[in-house]
Parts: structure tokens; sequence; C-alpha cells
């Protein structure tokens, strides 16, 4: 019989013969990780006693048996490698590490470094709550308690509990694909609704505000807010425009799958305002590989630190009063909205703003206006 002083040393019982109202039988123990205990294997011998004419010889050729079954269990051998795929045995925290250091050949290092925090969360729950477990012993109830952990301990609401169910998600997917599992029990967990963006839509007059306080105080800075604007470029994939991908012949900036968000390289057209103040700072007189957003909004080998942006949208904000929720990022979904109003076809601002789909498009454009009920009574027919 197994004992658990036993299990701590062994992951298996060694084979003995035994005899019951049956007759006689092979019978050992194997610890199953995915049920988190051992499990009982028995041979049944009735059919090999016959064979023999005395039960001494009987028992002479099933110790040979016991002999070679204990030497195989020995060397790691278990009946589940012969009767199923033996990666779904595997630990939770292996199971991870191992997905993790896929996906550092594949990721951006600001996106593993979210992959990291996501799947290090799992991990430490599960250390916690089931500690033992195999990948594969992971069922819906145990997603459940996962995601309710999060909602109801660490109290993610919306967005970020969405973003963490997305995550898993995926992450079970890259699991049944490489063998681990074979269900993604995330895929029926439902998301929960999420409140609207804490951003609203910059309008022209604000715009020309922020223009006129950024000549007197920071000029180069308005490249950036034109480059969200108007070419519609991401706050981070502007820092990681060089030189090389800006063609001001053509009226247009090269996005790299590399440094493009969503890993499509793509062009972003140029504003004849926005050539004309990429051409002042004299292009053709640095290196191609100098970026084109360097320290002090101009280009230079070293790229501008990313937080510096919001730093200083937050000084103009503040300057000229605005509300918090107009932030560097409205200028992009104010530039969706308008081309959208300007009567652009949805099909060509949406493959300008990198999106996967018009559904993306539109929900971004879905902004607050705070002029809107001006417009409405302007421009709306009478009845």
């Amino acid at each position: 019989m197994p004992t658990s002083s036993l299990n701590k040393i062994l992951p298996w019982t060694p084979a003995v013969l035994k005899k019951n109202s049956h007759g006689f039988v092979l019978e050992y123990y194997v610890f199953d990780p995915g049920i988190g205990t051992s499990k009982r294997f028995v041979i049944k011998l009735n059919s090999l006693r016959k064979r023999f004419n005395t039960i001494t010889e009987f028992k002479a050729n099933v110790n040979t048996i016991i002999i070679s079954l204990n030497n195989k269990l020995a060397s790691g051998w278990t009946p589940f490698s012969d009767v199923q795929n033996s990666r779904i045995y595997t630990p939770v925290k292996v199971v991870i590490d191992r997905y993790i250091t896929e996906k550092e050949k594949e990721l951006r290092p600001a996106t593993l470094t979210s992959y990291k925090s996501f799947s290090g969360m799992f991990l430490e729950w599960c250390c916690i709550r089931y500690p033992e477990m195999a990948f594969s012993a992971i069922t819906k109830i145990v997603c459940v308690q996962y995601m309710d952990y999060l909602f109801l301990q660490k109290h993610l609401e919306g967005r970020s509990w969405n973003n963490h169910l997305k995550f898993m998600r995926a992450f079970f997917n890259w699991c049944i694909e490489k063998c681990y599992c074979n269900e993604n029990h995330f895929i029926k967990i439902k998301p929960k609704r999420q409140s609207q963006k804490k951003r609203i839509l910059i309008p022209e007059n604000v715009r020309k505000r922020i223009i006129e306080y950024c000549e007197r105080n920071n000029p180069n800075y308005i490249i950036v807010c034109e480059l969200v604007f108007s070419a519609l470029i991401r706050p981070k994939e502007i820092s990681m425009i060089r030189i090389a991908d800006v063609n001001l012949s053509q009226k247009y900036i090269y996005i790299s799958e590399t440094n493009a968000k969503t890993h499509n390289s793509r062009i972003a057209a140029l504003s004849p305002d926005l050539c004309r103040r990429l051409a002042a700072l004299e292009l053709d007189k640095r290196k191609p590989t100098d970026y084109l957003i360097g320290h002090g909004y101009v280009p230079s080998a070293k790229k501008v630190v990313l937080s510096r942006f919001r730093k200083d949208w937050d000084v103009v904000r503040k300057a000229l009063n605005l509300p918090q929720e107009m932030q560097l990022y409205s200028l992009r979904d104010t530039g969706i909205n308008s081309m959208l109003k300007a009567g652009i076809d949805p099909l060509t601002v949406m493959q300008h703003a990198d999106h996967h789909d018009l559904k993306m498009t539109t929900r971004y454009a879905n902004h607050v206006d705070p002029h809107l009920v001006e417009t409405i009574n302007k421009e709306a027919p009478e009845f």
C-alpha cells in the first residue's frame, strides 16, 4: 500500500504479487500529477499462472517480471507515457517558463514585460492554491476561481480584468497547440463590461491654442502632436522612427513591423504642414540611423525617452487649463474622428490608423465630443 511518507521519497511504489478472490495480480502505484495523488495499476496474471505446473515455477517467472517492471519505474518510465501524451503531466511552472522562453524570440520588450506580468500572477496564484498541480489538471472551476481572485481580491475591473482574460485565452491556445492541455476553459468565461475610455476629442480651436503655446515654448513638440493627429502614429512608434524611415518627397513615414504595435508594417501619410516642419530639421544632413525625435525633439543618435512625450503634454495641458481627459493620445482619436467626418472612407481610415477591422476604427473614434451640441445646432437641418 502506498503511504504519504513513501510518496515523498518516490513517485511510485514497487510492484508486488498478490492474490485476491479473482486470482493472482501484480499491483503497483504511480503518482499521477494530473490528479495530485497515486494511482493503482493492476496486471492480471491468471492466464500466465495456467502455463506453469507448479506455483513455484509461476512465482519465479513473476519475480522476473517484477524486477523488470520496477527497473523501468526507477528509470522514470510511467504507464501514462504508453497510453497518452506525457506532456499533459508537465507542471504549471515548467509550461509557463517554456511559453515565456518562446515569446522572448517573438515579442518586443514592452510586450514581453506584460506577458511576464500576466503569467507570473497566474503562476503565483497556482503555487498557493494548487502547488503540485500538473497543467492538464487545470479545470474550468480552476479558471473561474482565478478570474474571481483577480476581480474580488486583486480588485481588477473592466479593461484590466478583460486584458488578463485575453492573455489567458491566448496562453491556453498556445498550450493546446503544444499538447500541454486539451481544452481552453477561459474561452467559456465572458468578458466584463468596460467603462468608456477616459479621453475626449480635442476640437480645432483648442488645437490652435496648443500650436500657439508650443510655438512660444517648445516648437518641435508640435511635430510629435501632428504625427499623432494627422499621421495617426502612436507615441511609442514615434519614438522609434529613424531618419531613414522618412520620405519627404513621397510625403510618408515608413513604420516597420518591428516598431508597429500590431507588428504590421505600414506607411503613414504626412500632411503638408508636417512635411514643412520636418524639412526645417534638415534631415538630409543627418545620419540615416539617427532617430527622428531625439533629445530636445531634434534628430539624434539617442532617441527620446518615451515618458517625455507625456510629461511635456501635461505641461501644455496645465498651462492651457485643459481637462485631464484631453490626453496626447486624444489627438489620434480626434484625427480618426475628423477623417471619418470629412468623408474619407472608413476602410482607408482603418488602414491609415493600423487597425485590424472597421469595428475598432469606429470604436476609437467614438469619444465624447465637447462641442457636440454646438455642432448639431449649427449644422443639423431644421424640422
